[in-house]
């Protein structure tokens, strides 16, 4: 079952470009397996018609990653300020037990 998250989590990269190898929420540290999917989301999010612009449009790169114990996470870097990348994880799919 997914599980809706919504917080900031510590992440370590590797590779070019980098690539999520290590996620870190709270207690939980996950060893990515691999990267199932990545998009970009340049959207608006649920603002108003006549606030659309250039600058408030998004700036992140989606991940759908699976986790060494079988978890799927989805998170994403929020890139829009070069001085300060950060990475929210957006949901956790845990394997059927």
């Amino acid at each position: 079952m997914r599980k809706f998250v919504g917080h900031l989590v510590e992440v370590e990269t590797a590779g070019q470009p980098p690539e999520p190898v290590t996620v870190i929420w709270k207690e939980r540290r996950w060893e990515i397996l691999r990267v199932e999917q990545t998009w970009f989301d340049t959207g608006h999010g649920s603002l108003p018609v006549t606030a659309r612009t250039w600058r408030t449009r998004r700036h992140r790169k989606v991940y759908r990653v699976l986790a060494k114990d079988g978890a799927y996470l989805t998170l994403y870097l929020d890139y829009a300020r070069p001085d300060q990348k950060t990475w929210h994880l957006i949901s956790i799919e845990e394997p059927e037990s």
